[in-house]
């Protein structure tokens, strides 16, 4: 039976482990590390060190600008040359936002 219950727990650490995985990105940023909701649920980049990220490496991750936006995380992309690529961005959330609950019928949630 030990084996079993051993065998039981790696597959529900597994099952959180791709959940968590598939849902979030780990962020390390100056301040600390940051667990940010993903646009999209998959299995990619779940780990991102932004210390270093320039202009060129934010147009590059687009979703993950987006999912840092979108997590009300904007303090993150911190480089003051990015001040207008932030604000383009977040323009472009909201309207993404606008139509996916417009879509949905719950505009009136928001």
């Amino acid at each position: 039976m030990n084996q079993l219950s051993n065998f039981a727990l790696g597959v529900a650490v597994g099952i959180a482990g791709l959940y968590l995985t598939m849902h979030f990105a780990l962020v390390r940023a100056e301040d600390g590390f940051h667990l940010v909701p993903k646009i999209a649920a998959k299995v990619e980049i779940p780990y991102t060190d932004i210390r270093k990220f320039t202009l060129g490496n934010w147009q590059t991750n687009k979703a993950l600008t987006l999912a840092i936006l979108r997590a009300k995380k904007g303090y993150l992309i911190q480089e003051p040359s990015l001040i207008g690529f932030k604000q383009a961005n977040q323009q472009l959330l909201d309207q993404f936002s606008t139509k996916t609950t417009s879509k949905t019928g719950l505009a009136g949630l928001r």
